[in-house]
């Protein structure tokens, strides 16, 4: 198990002490802790790891939930693990762009407007959830997919959250845009011909989505987890 920092962060102990309407005299009297040690609590974070387990449990929380939240992952980077994940993204390109020449032809399967419309979709959707720090965030996780030995601390927690959250977003940008174009396709095309071609065209967005979540984001969400869960187990 690990050790408990004797650090907390007094703005989160505040949080939780207010998000419960309690005055410090009630926290004390709900955790059982003295009155002084909360105030200590409030003022510098400075308390042992019974006073940290004590107001977890009055909160009804994680003991890590209240410690400051790191805003940098901790990452190794090595040659190796770079030439490993960059040999394996050109396993699945060259998989994808094979199968798409046997089912035809490339050319078929570049549809640069439902790629924007996916990508733009699920980053506009990242900052009405996460904000613009989400954003950022996630622009700059996209490069952790080269990295190793990827330390769990809250950030990296935060950035699997936004990954994953991103995978529903542009599956969400997929549905919408078959929605629309099988609405169009069925209001204005007549002929057979025509309307297959149509269709086969509409499920381009839904495939460059499928691409996208599959072979990168929910790749990157994993690998973040991984490193705690591994620990859990150690």
């Amino acid at each position: 198990m690990q050790s408990l920092s004797t650090n907390l962060s007094s703005e989160r102990v505040k949080h939780f002490r207010k998000d419960n309407g309690w005055s410090q005299e009630l926290l004390a009297k709900a955790s059982g802790l003295s009155l002084r040690t909360i105030q200590r609590a409030e003022k510098d974070g400075n308390s042992s790891a019974e006073t940290q387990l004590a107001l977890a449990a009055a909160f009804n929380i994680s003991p890590k939930e209240l410690f400051p939240v790191s805003s940098t992952l901790d990452v190794n980077w090595k040659r190796k693990n770079i030439m490993q994940s960059f040999l394996a993204l050109l396993v699945v390109t060259g998989v994808v762009t094979m199968l798409a020449i046997l089912a035809g032809g490339i050319s078929q399967f570049i549809d640069v407007q439902s790629l924007l419309f996916v990508l733009l979709f699920m980053y506009a959707a990242t900052v009405i959830a996460f904000g613009s720090t989400g954003l950022l965030k996630s622009f700059k996780g996209l490069s952790y997919l080269f990295a190793s030995d990827i330390s769990p601390t809250p950030a990296t927690e935060f950035l699997s959250v936004i990954f994953k959250r991103q995978i529903y977003f542009i599956y969400g940008a997929a549905l919408i845009g078959l929605l629309i174009g099988s609405i169009a396709i069925h209001t204005n095309v007549d002929e057979a011909i025509i309307f297959h071609r149509a269709y086969a065209v509409n499920l381009v967005v839904l495939l460059y989505a499928a691409i996208i979540a599959e072979g990168l984001l929910r790749p990157l969400a994993a690998k973040l987890e991984h490193r705690e869960l591994a620990n859990k187990f150690d």
